[in-house]
C-alpha cells in the first residue's frame, strides 16, 4: 500500500496550479473536461477510494476519443504531443478494460497512475511549446 501511495504522491504536478496550465485547459475544452474527470478520480484514488476511478473509466474513454488531433489547438500540434495523445487514449482504454475485468485494485491503481502521468506529459509538452 505504501508503494501505491508513493506512486500517487509522485505524480502531482505543479503545472496544474499555473496560469499557463489554466490557459491550456481553457483553450482546449476537450482536455479541460478530461482533466476534470481524471483529477477527481485520481485524488479520490490517492485516498484509497477506487470507486471514482471505476465509475468514470468508461466516461474517460469517451472523453479521450474526443481529444482528437483536429480538436487540439494548432499551437500544441507536434509529433511528440500527438504520439503522447495516442498513448493517453490507449492507456485510458486499458484502465477501462481492467475495471471491466474486475482485476485487483492494485493493478487498476498502477494503470491509472501511468495514465495520470501521461496526461501531465501532454500538459508539459504543450506548455513547453509556448
Amino acid at each position: 500500500m505504501k508503494f501505491l501511495k508513493s506512486l500517487f504522491a509522485s505524480t502531482n504536478s505543479p503545472a496544474s496550479n499555473s496560469a499557463s496550465f489554466k490557459s491550456l485547459i481553457d483553450g482546449w475544452p476537450q482536455i479541460k473536461i478530461y482533466y476534470e474527470i481524471l483529477s477527481e478520480a485520481f485524488h479520490k484514488g490517492e485516498k484509497g477510494k477506487l470507486d471514482s476511478i471505476k465509475s468514470n473509466s468508461g466516461i474517460l474513454v469517451e472523453k479521450a476519443e474526443e481529444l482528437s488531433i483536429e480538436a487540439m489547438p494548432a499551437d500544441y500540434r507536434n509529433p511528440k504531443t500527438i504520439e503522447t495523445l495516442h498513448t493517453l487514449n490507449t492507456q485510458t482504454k486499458l484502465v477501462n478494460d481492467l475495471v471491466k475485468k474486475e482485476v485487483d485494485d492494485a493493478e487498476i491503481k498502477l494503470a491509472f497512475t501511468k495514465l495520470h502521468e501521461t496526461f501531465y506529459s501532454i500538459v508539459e509538452l504543450c506548455l513547453s511549446e509556448k
